[in-house]
């Protein structure tokens, strides 16, 4: 059963409504939303490396702590999928599968389950605007595709907002000497870390280039202030220098410890000279593969933030 027809069954079960190309996860066969019992909820479908996954959503009245809400579900001991995020006004649940899509009828029981796990510690929503909490909203409506109670003159202050936020952002000026400077920290001491663990447990993981390239696109950030082009070529070039860094120190401790020499400048500028040479014979490809992609996910992480919000009607349900 392709995604379409799935999500038309779980509608049909949970009680709710199939809106094919809306919802929070932006996928063609889009989600089934609408608001039960007060709550409003929202189901699709997410595909990550990680593999792909039934995600849930619901929505509650603002609250000022989470802790309740976690305290609930943990003491609910539900065993369908697991946590996947809590917020002020939203719960996020997720059911990862491999080949087999999870049962509707189980879906839909869990989405129940869900909403009466937590409904002790929060409320639901009243019929008024999310925002003002006084005109009259009946109807939920897309915020970037994430399903909410907003009026029409809470929708336009929310426009006016972040054009304010945008102009705001632009008239930022960048500190390019900090960037560098923090970023170039960021990359030592993630080399650091990335040669002295793999030489303690003599492997080197993905997640590793991933970290270090997160680390160093928010140190280059936090330094300049902004994204800016100078960040976004920077990144990439020092997050792949800091893993070769990391390597130039996993391969100075392994002579250390098979030459019994003490470790010394020297020595590693002896290894960064051939460096190239020692990864050509080792596991550098992998090294270098690792580097290119924590180097990717780093220039993903410096894009420029979006200041827009697109507010869309519920459309026709696919019947």
């Amino acid at each position: 059963m392709n995604e379409n027809g799935y999500l038309q069954q779980v509608a049909a079960l949970a009680g709710l409504q199939y809106y094919p190309n809306q919802g929070p996860w932006g996928r063609k066969s889009g989600s089934v939303m609408g608001a039960c019992d007060n709550y409003v909820a929202a189901i699709g479908f997410m595909r990550e490396r990680q593999g792909a996954r039934i995600a849930i959503l619901l929505r509650f009245k603002k609250l000022e702590q989470t802790d309740a809400v976690t305290a609930m579900l943990k003491g609910a001991r539900i065993k369908k999928g697991k946590f996947g995020a809590v917020g002020n006004d939203f719960l996020r649940w997720e059911w990862k599968y491999s080949f087999t899509k999870p049962n509707p009828e189980e879906v839909a029981k869990l989405v129940e389950d869900l909403r009466a796990a937590i409904k002790p510690v929060t409320m639901g929503f009243d019929g008024r605007c999310e925002h003002c909490a006084s005109a009259s909203t009946p109807s939920l409506t897309l915020m970037n595709g994430l399903p909410t109670y907003i009026c029409a003159g809470c929708q336009e202050k929310v426009r006016q907002e972040l054009n304010q936020a945008a102009v705001n952002y632009e008239a930022i000026t960048p500190n390019y000497p900090n960037g560098l400077a923090l970023g170039i920290a960021a990359a030592a001491l993630g080399g650091l870390a990335w040669g002295l663990v793999a030489y303690a447990i003599n492997y080197i993981f993905l997640y590793g280039a991933i970290l270090i390239g997160y680390f160093v696109a928010a140190g280059v950030l936090k330094g300049t202030g902004k994204v800016t082009r100078f960040g976004q070529i920077i990144i990439p070039i020092l997050t792949v220098a800091s893993v070769l860094f990391g390597d130039a120190i996993f391969f100075t401790l392994i002579v250390m410890k098979g030459e019994h020499v003490r470790f010394s400048g020297k020595l590693l500028n002896v290894i960064v000279l051939h460096l190239w040479e020692i990864e050509r014979k080792g596991n550098g490809v992998a090294s270098l593969i690792f580097a290119l992609i924590g180097a990717g996910y780093a220039v993903y992480s410096a894009r420029k933030p979006k200041f827009q919000a697109v507010f869309q009607p519920l459309g026709s349900p696919n019947t």
